[in-house]
């Protein structure tokens, strides 16, 4: 009988599989570098057959054949947004541990942790000194026969000897202080409500001092939660934004607020077109509140419901009540938005201004350079209503409300307020720089020396309230050369529905004059007519009379 051929089992040598042998005829191995290089070569060596058959360039085909292995790849917005879902689950777990630490608030395992972090931190400056003097750390020495556990036979006696007679189970131990845990512990979140930004104790009316919330871990929290939430809305989850953001304006509360989370909320709810849940935002928060982002948000939603979707329950009153209001909340964003042509070609660097605190010039700069802009250009009509309401106040139209008047041409000032603004500016602006000089100097007395050691910090500057200054006066003096504040006539003092009714009675009272005038004329050409025909009366009679004689 003929040997029948056996197939090697181990698999030696290269297969066209991918498996490559390890030189022991084993297989299982990785391919080797002489190996991948003998496999480009065939490669290469087809592809140029074929290239040279077809007439083709190898060079031109071998970039094709680049670009399509990159696009296999992810491509930049991908990565992009893989690291973007990173630093939001990385944020996410830091909210979460956070809260259960606020949840579960104990004082005496927060004065330890204090005293531990104390401890550590003294313990690195205490290394970095050494360090630096040049003092050589020691050496670990042998641990005492006190540490030293006996084995084998001595064992047993060693622990009968070193047995305590104070022996405490340490479940019944742990049960103990479970239980004393559990009667100091406070749930932070629950008590604090809508006072984690306060940093000073307030007096109640029977005269007891209310406790203050666990600094600076609350206000570490809303930090927390409001880079959540612009995470959020960068990776358009606008659902998980909006929890965040709601979370974050109830622990944070409405009378006197630290973050700008109810501005971040109405933002995205006009990106997002829900002009019903920007109702429900800005009717909850007071009227005192004087962001631009809420009252000229407000005021334009408003503007849409009456003017160009005529629903039930707006009116113009109404509107105009929201826009005054925002008028007064920041003047210089109403002139900016109503002449918003002039300052964009005026204003520069408006993008580097960002979180300005309310009432202020660059709050105005802020809004106006945002998507918010857009939305008011975009508006049939905003402009114009926005202009024909300041022309009215500047002509001495005032709004009453409930007997007290809400706006004036006094509230149309702006000069006095931003002088007093760039004087606050300068001064602080000197004594930052004060305290920096007395700080370089106290730190070279004291010897200390950072070149290499510390990273380089990036301060953030503030903007130059100055240079915007400048530059909105700049843009006022060019419209009042253009003459858009001289006073305006009847017509212009009116909107367009009070023009539509003026042009009404108008054509009504022209009819009224022309029919008169018609009728007149009837009444003129009767009477003619009938002393006409008296006239021939008389003439036949005199004729008749004549005839007889």
């Amino acid at each position: 009988m003929g040997k029948t051929k056996r197939r090697n089992k181990g698999g030696g040598g290269t297969s066209k599989s991918g498996g490559g042998s390890n030189g022991n005829g084993n297989g299982g191995g990785g391919w080797s570098h002489e190996e991948h290089n003998a496999r480009i070569d065939a490669h290469m060596a087809t592809l140029t057959k074929k290239c040279l058959k077809k007439g083709q360039s190898v060079s031109e085909t071998l970039e094709k054949g680049y670009k399509r292995t990159a696009l296999a790849h992810d491509n930049a917005d991908k990565i992009d947004s893989k690291k973007l879902h990173l630093v939001i689950v990385k944020t996410k777990r830091e909210v979460d541990a956070l809260r259960e630490r606020l949840r579960t608030w104990d004082d005496a395992e927060e004065k330890k942790r204090q005293e531990e972090e104390i401890r550590r931190e003294e313990e690195k400056k205490r290394k970095a000194m050494e360090e630096a003097s040049g003092i050589k750390k020691k050496k670990r020495g042998r641990l005492g026969p006190e540490t030293w556990k006996l084995r084998g036979a001595a064992r047993p006696a060693w622990e009968v000897y070193d047995f305590d007679t104070r022996y405490v189970d340490p479940h019944l131990e742990a049960h103990q202080k479970a239980k004393e845990k559990a009667q100091r512990i406070r749930n932070i979140l629950t008590i604090f409500k809508g006072q984690f930004g306060r940093m000073e104790s307030k007096e109640e009316e029977d005269g007891e001092t209310k406790p203050l919330p666990p600094q600076p871990h609350c206000r570490r929290f809303l930090s927390l939660l409001m880079q959540l939430g612009l995470l959020n809305m960068e990776a358009k989850k606008y659902k998980a934004a909006r929890e965040v953001f709601l979370e974050c304006i109830d622990l944070d509360g409405i009378t006197s607020p630290v973050t700008n989370a109810r501005c971040r909320l109405m933002r995205m709810y006009l990106e997002a077109n829900r002009p019903a849940s920007a109702r429900r935002l800005w009717e909850r928060l007071p009227q005192t509140d004087n962001s631009s982002w809420i009252r000229y948000s407000a005021a334009l939603i408003e503007y849409v419901s009456w003017k160009l979707l005529e629903e039930d329950g707006s009116s113009q009153q109404t509107a105009e009540l929201y826009l005054v209001r925002a008028i007064k909340a920041n003047i210089y964003c109403a002139y900016h938005i109503a002449y918003h042509d002039t300052f964009e070609s005026v204003v520069e660097y408006a993008e580097e201004v960002e979180d300005a605190e309310e009432r202020t010039l660059e709050e105005a700069i802020e809004y106006c350079a945002s998507e918010q802009m857009g939305t008011w250009v975009g508006t049939d009509g905003a402009i114009d209503w926005m202009r024909s309401v300041l022309h009215r106040i500047r002509n001495g139209w005032s709004m009453m409300v409930d007997g007290v008047e809400e706006i004036s041409v006094k509230d149309l000032e702006w000069s006095d307020a931003l002088a007093k603004a760039e004087e606050e500016f300068e001064l602080s602006r000197k004594e930052d720089m004060k305290n920096e000089y007395f700080m370089m100097r106290k730190k070279k007395e004291d010897g200390y020396d950072n070149e290499g050691e510390e990273e380089e910090e990036e301060e953030e500057e503030t903007p130059d309230l100055l240079m915007y200054a400048g530059m909105f006066r700049t843009a006022m003096d060019m419209l009042e050369d253009a003459g858009e504040f001289l006073s305006t006539t009847e017509d212009d003092t009116f909107d367009d529905e009070e023009e539509e009714k003026m042009e009404v009675e108008k054509d009504e009272s022209a009819k009224a004059t022309s029919t008169s005038k018609d009728v007149a004329s009837n009444d003129t050409s009767s009477t003619c007519s009938s002393r006409a025909s008296d006239s021939e009366k008389d003439d036949d009679s005199s004729d008749s009379s004549d005839n007889e004689d």
